[in-house]
């Protein structure tokens, strides 16, 4: 019987899971290719639904320890024909860059996926001169004909438009008495995030003092109001801890989203979202989230163009208006369903055209 072309992914953490697992789950079931995943076995402890989103789903990746995941790699990846990833091997910066010096090494190939809707290297300069990719297949979220200055040539004729793919393949979460008793407190419920862990100089010790300043605005506006901050995958950092203590012991409608700790530790993206009646956020990958999740959403004015279709938030009187028309209108929702796609449809584009790519 002749053997399948085989597809390896390693699922480091949630970003590889919400990314790449649900492509990995339909090629799996439309079953051309033979399909293998590897799953760091901290995330299994991290996230405990995954042991039934794997199950539901029909693909259970086999469990790799710290040491197999960074280290002892190499008859997995020879094994294998081609490797789907978040990071071109060119340009991975992670602990795993081990993994993809030896697949260089090896002239083995790879299919990188777009998993952020603002990202370095894709629709954001991460080099000054023009970027190449390992890589002899990208799947891209929209077409790059707008951003081309950024790619050789040869790059531009690796690139597949599949549209948006990051899926919440999580069960609903279930909440403890002290969330659900502000549930019952908070009627209209409003959902803030911030990425201020950001290089590049994208933000600024003003622009973190602007973010908490507009807070306390709005809730003297509208006491009210029920607020959950989220930082990015719910991380502290020193640069604005300080100013999450500072609000937290001055008002009781503000829930912090923390990953280790407090009544959201552990919460995804969506969990939170799940909570909320809107969200604001910067320019991020959360706008998507948000929308896919039937939500309203409004980004902070940073100067960036990439979501036109949403409201824009520059000081309290913009974030009334938003919240004052929850409900009431569409707010550029339907306009980013119709520019990024169908989820189910982009799953089988972007299916296909691995397999296309492989089988070819």
């Amino acid at each position: 019987m002749h053997k399948k072309i085989q597809l390896l992914a390693y699922l480091n953490g949630m970003a590889d899971v919400e990314n790449i697992y649900p492509i990995l789950a339909r090629i799996h079931v439309r079953n051309r290719l033979d399909v293998r995943a590897i799953v760091y076995s901290k995330l299994l402890k991290k996230e405990i639904r995954l042991k039934e989103t794997f199950e539901r789903n029909g693909l259970t990746p086999e469990i790799g320890s710290k040491l197999s995941m960074k280290f002892l790699f190499r008859s997995d990846i020879r094994k294998s024909d081609a490797i789907l990833t978040k990071e071109d091997p060119y340009w991975d910066t992670t602990t795993r860059h081990r993994r993809a010096k030896y697949l260089i090494k090896l002239g083995k190939p790879s299919i990188f996926l777009q998993h952020g809707a603002y990202q370095l290297g894709v629709n954001s300069r991460l080099i000054k001169g023009k970027m190449d990719y390992y890589s002899p297949k990208l799947l891209f979220w929209e077409n790059p004909d707008f951003n081309q200055d950024l790619f050789n040539k040869e790059v531009l004729q690796k690139i597949e438009t599949v549209g948006f793919t990051k899926t919440n393949i999580l069960p609903k979460r279930e909440w403890n008495a002290e969330i659900k008793k502000w549930l019952q407190k908070y009627k209209c419920r409003l959902l803030i995030c911030q990425s201020f862990r950001w290089g590049n100089n994208r933000f600024q010790e003003e622009d973190i003092k602007k973010f908490y300043g507009l807070i306390e605005s709005i809730i003297k506006e509208k006491p009210n109001l029920g607020i959950i901050i989220r930082s990015h995958r719910g991380k502290t950092r020193r640069i604005h801890r300080h100013f999450d203590n500072a609000l937290e012991k001055k008002f009781d409608n503000i829930l912090f989203s923390h990953h280790y700790k407090g009544p959201l530790a552990k919460a995804t993206i969506n969990d939170v979202i799940d909570l909320c009646d809107a969200m604001i956020c910067p320019t991020s990958t959360t706008v998507l989230d948000c929308v896919y999740s039937g939500k309203p959403v409004a980004i902070f004015n940073e100067g960036l163009s990439l979501f036109p279709e949403v409201p824009e938030i520059s000081n309290v009187e913009h974030l009334k208006d938003f919240l004052e028309n929850i409900g009431k209108k569409d707010m550029g929702q339907k306009k980013l369903l119709q520019r990024f796609g169908d989820i189910n449809e982009n799953l089988d584009r972007a299916s296909e055209a691995i397999e296309n790519f492989l089988l070819k």
